[in-house]
Formats: structure tokens, sequence, C-alpha cells
């Protein structure tokens, strides 16, 4: 079951852990919210550079519905072709993200060592979500489209969280770190593998072709 490996996961706790404290530290400390930007900015930057790597390294990759290739020129073509796209496609969409949060006025200057030890953190829980996928890909083949797809469906819900009280100009920010926090965690354990991960391919599929993406 799906949700038995969750409470297994150590990158469900880190993840859980860290959004926890920080929506606990911003109640307590106001001022880090410019802080904040910046590292969930950061954030995404590394699920977007673990998903490269984690495409860059597939062993074998689904060609049909019912079959996989894990021939190395095809493979090789395909995986770099889909990680350069990726990269561009990933990269514009967070070099506009970091223009616009460049050119917010923050009230309060950005705290370096606080930033420095909770991207530490989010780093280590990449690192075992990205060891957890390659132990689940030598299971099963990989789906390339889905892996192009999957980070959107986990930055897009917790980076709205962030826009919409810049953009309606709301000063009390708090509940929106709260639902950020909420749409992390459940797009991590919507987009999580699952040992049934065929099944679990094809509804990520039938979602892409849903939203045309």
């Amino acid at each position: 079951m799906k949700q038995k490996q969750i409470f297994r996961d150590p990158g469900f706790w880190i993840l859980l852990g860290i959004n926890v404290y920080l929506v606990y530290y911003y109640y307590q400390t106001p001022r880090i919210f410019t802080t904040l930007i910046w590292l969930y900015w950061c954030q995404s930057v590394l699920i977007g550079l673990f998903n490269i790597l984690d495409i860059l390294t597939v062993r074998t990759i689904k060609v049909m519905a019912d079959k996989s290739d894990s021939s190395n020129s095809s493979l090789f073509g395909s995986r770099v072709k889909l990680a350069v796209f990726f990269m561009l496609h990933y990269g514009f969409f967070h070099l506009v993200y970091l223009v616009f949060v460049a050119t917010l006025k923050p009230r309060y200057p950005v705290n370096w060592a606080m930033f420095k030890y909770f991207l530490f953190a989010f780093l280590a829980g990449q690192i075992f979500t990205f060891v957890q996928h390659k132990i689940q890909q030598r299971k099963s083949a990989s789906n390339m489209g889905v892996m192009f797809f999957v980070p959107y469906l986990r930055i897009i819900p917790m980076h709205l969280t962030i826009l919409i009280p810049a953009f309606c100009h709301i000063s009390n920010l708090g509940i929106f770190l709260i639902l950020k926090a909420i749409a992390d965690v459940i797009m991590y354990i919507v987009t999580k593998p699952s040992q049934n991960s065929r099944e679990s391919n094809e509804a990520l599929v039938a979602t892409q072709s849903t939203m045309n993406i």
C-alpha cells in the first residue's frame, strides 16, 4: 500500500518536518518571510535539478503501453533529449519567477544563516527521494513523459500559495504558508512512485492528457 510506504519514507518526514517548522518559525518571527520566498524558490530548483539527474540515469523506459526498451543507443538519445527539453522548459519558468521574486520590495533582509540551514535540509530530502526513485526503477520501466510532468505537479500548487498574497496585496501570510506546506506534502505523496508503478504512471499520463500539458 502506498500509505504504508509513505510512513516509512525518510524524505516524506524530512519534508513534513521542514514545512511544519518553517510555519511555526514564521509565526514566531514574521520578518523571515523574505527568506522563505527565496528558500522555496531554491527548493523548487532542487526538485528540477534532481529530476534532470533522474531522467539522465534511467535504465529502462516505456516505449509502448506493455513494452519497455533498455537498448543503450535509443535510451541515451531519449533521456538526453528529454533532459535538455525539461531543463529549458523548467529553467525558463524559474527564470521568470526569479525576476518576479527579485522585483518584490522586501520589508526585511534575508537571514542567510537560516537560509543555508534549511536549504541543506531540503537537499537531504531530495537525495533520499532520488535514491528511492533509483531503487524503484530497478523493478520497472520508467515513463519519460510522466517524469517530465511530475515536477510541475509538485511546484505549481505550492508556488500559487506564495504568489497569491503578492498579487492580492495580502499582509497576513501565515495562512498561505500553511496552505503551501499542505500542498507540498500532498503533492509529494501523489507524485511518489509506488510499487504498482504501471498503474501510477497510467494515472499521471491520463491527468497530463486532461490538462493538455
